[in-house]
């Protein structure tokens, strides 16, 4: 893994537990400019932004990504879209928890545990694992581990290191 993807994961782990302020209030979103909406790509951005370059990786814009849409939409466009079964720490993973065929949730990964065929992640805006509430609008910052058949997309930044 490149010593980037290693500083972004470091980042979001660190953020575990940060939870947001009813409803959809957070730093995230704050510093992106549009607190109180949906948060989770914006926390993924945040955390590339922490890393000097990093958010050239996910996107164009200065800031990254505040879609999952539109993000899906550009990293297919730069050909950054890889195979599921290949996800490794540092990957980005696009969610279609309901399959409805659009891209409604994100998250980093942070490992794959193949004995349980489960991705490991770090997100913003879902509920903790095992807790009742909403995986693609929650309230907080988690660890989750997610079946590969959630996922819809696989995005692999261009880590240069």
């Amino acid at each position: 893994m490149s010593l980037t993807a290693d500083k972004i994961i470091e980042i979001a782990k660190a953020e575990v537990g940060t939870e947001e302020e009813p409803v959809n209030k957070t730093k995230y979103g704050k510093w992106y400019g549009m607190n109180g909406q949906p948060w989770c790509a914006m926390f993924v951005s945040w955390c590339f932004s922490k890393v000097p370059g990093a958010t050239s990786l996910i996107a164009q814009s200065p800031k990254g990504f505040a879609g999952c849409e539109a993000f899906e939409a550009w990293a297919k466009k730069k050909e950054l879209n890889v195979p599921v079964d290949t996800v490794q720490a540092g990957d980005i993973v696009l969610f279609d928890f309901n399959k409805q065929g659009k891209s409604i949730h994100v998250g980093l990964v942070i490992g794959y545990d193949k004995k349980k065929h489960l991705i490991e992640t770090v997100e913003g805006n879902t509920s903790g694992e095992g807790k009742a509430g909403s995986q693609d609008n929650g309230e907080g910052v988690h660890i989750r581990h997610r079946s590969p058949s959630l996922v819809r997309m696989v995005v692999r930044p261009k880590y240069k290191d």
